[in-house]
């Protein structure tokens, strides 16, 4: 309806600009035509009135009148100026010869208004005048009837252009209404929970984008759901095994086959405090992904940090006996110290836990143009290609038997990432040259 509604309005629009500009133009031809032929008329008359010496001709004969009319621009008129019905038919009966004080001398009366006047001279004598109305006086059912082919013409051709702007809007309602109902009923499947549903188009315009974006919203929508079943899932591994232990050795207790001792004890509290860990890493996970994790920013040495966080993992990695070395330089930035520190904490815990004993770690921080890198490489064992892209997916690790001896719970790296995010800077995972994992952490040396 809005391209027909717009379409009938441009018709009526040109259609009435063409008749106004026609008539107009139509008419201003008419007049200049007639004023033309009249002044020639009136040269011609005063020619004769110098050879004949007064008007006697003209009053004595008036069809003369009308054979010297047609003659200067008529050829129709000159073929048949012999008297004959057509000439009496066509006579200039509007024309009026006046005296030169506009007494009438040949013809009617001209009106009072509308009347336009040629002089009549014989060198600068005046001896008369020719007189005739113009076109708003002399309208006629000729006029009229030319207005009214005129009229049906256009009418006709509005019509035409109705028809050919039915048909254009049905073409163009198809072709884009037609893909919107299609993503209508894409979205409310969608909405319906049917994320692997997807659309169809080889369009290229700016509704195939479209559909191309819904689509891809859709994979999202799919994912994310995938994700957050496997996120249940993980977390309900994570806490049913701390809670496996707690309930075998809580029951091995009571009915008396392990003594209620201090190490009995130890091993309880050491597995509470696994599940405490892991339940503030969750809570610290989810913070982060709403984006409620609240930071305190100001002017931090990253380096003393980075020495403060390996000087309180030294004495773990004497025990497994870890070659350390550092590489600082000194790095002033924006941030917050507590976050800062946690990501650090998280990093060489990481690397700990998934080191052989006897291997080595190595933490190189220095600028890199307007950024700070900070780089951790640690030994064998190494990490496979395809792990290297879901080391920072929430609970992955490595290792399929999730051991708690050499595993932590999966999501040092993940929150590790999102307070690298929330700095401003990129964390990435690659091949360490020691042979086993190298993490690149960018941040900004901007305030």
């Amino acid at each position: 309806m809005t391209f027909l509604a717009t379409f009938l309005v441009l018709i009526l629009a040109a259609g009435g600009f063409f008749f106004f500009a026609f008539e107009k133009s139509l008419s201003k031809y008419i007049d200049e035509r007639q004023q033309a032929q009249v002044e020639r008329l009136a040269e011609h008359l005063g020619v004769l009135y110098t050879q004949r010496g007064s008007w006697h001709f003209l009053l004595d004969e008036p069809r003369l009148l009308t054979r010297l009319y047609w003659r200067p621009g008529d050829r129709e008129a000159r073929l048949e100026g012999d008297g004959g019905p057509r000439r009496d038919r066509d006579a200039p009966r509007h024309l009026t010869l006046l005296s030169p004080d506009k007494r009438p001398l040949l013809g009617p009366p001209p009106p009072s208004r509308l009347s336009e006047q040629v002089p009549i001279r014989v060198g600068d004598t005046l001896v008369g005048w020719l007189a005739y109305p113009d076109q708003e006086a002399i309208r006629d059912k000729l006029d009229q009837r030319f207005q009214e082919r005129l009229l049906r013409f256009m009418s006709t051709m509005a019509l035409v252009g109705l028809a050919l702007s039915l048909l254009v809007s049905w073409l163009l309602a198809r072709h884009l209404v037609a893909p919107v109902t299609a993503l209508t009923r894409h979205t409310r499947r969608l909405r319906e929970g049917e994320y692997e549903a997807r659309l169809t188009s080889a369009r290229r315009d700016e509704i195939g984008q479209l559909i191309h974006h819904v689509n891809g919203l859709g994979e999202r929508l799919d994912q994310g759901r995938r994700a957050r079943q496997r996120w249940f899932s993980d977390i309900a591994h994570e806490l049913r095994t701390p809670l496996s232990v707690l309930q075998g050795e809580l029951e091995a207790m009571v009915d008396g086959v392990r003594p209620l001792n201090q190490d009995g004890i130890a091993a309880l509290e050491s597995q509470v405090r696994q599940l405490t860990h892991l339940v503030n890493d969750l809570h610290d996970l989810a913070l982060a992904d709403a984006g409620n994790l609240r930071y305190h920013f100001r002017q931090v040495d990253l380096d003393t940090l980075c020495e403060d966080a390996l000087d309180a993992l030294r004495p773990a990695l004497g025990r497994r006996r870890v070659t350390v070395h550092t590489t600082l330089a000194p790095a002033r930035l924006g941030g917050d110290p507590v976050r800062l520190r946690q990501l650090l904490d998280n990093l060489l815990q990481n690397s700990l836990k998934y080191t052989d004993e006897g291997g080595q770690l190595r933490l190189d921080l220095a600028a890199d143009g307007d950024q700070w890198c900070l780089t951790l490489d640690d030994s064998a064992p190494g990490v496979p290609d395809e792990a290297l892209p879901k080391l920072f997916d929430h609970l992955y690790r490595v290792e399929s038997s999730r051991n708690r001896e050499t595993g932590g719970t999966g999501l040092g790296l993940a929150i590790g990432q999102r307070i690298v995010e929330a700095h401003g800077g990129t964390m990435s995972a690659d091949h360490s040259p020691l042979g086993g994992l190298r993490i690149t952490v960018r941040l900004p040396r901007g305030s």
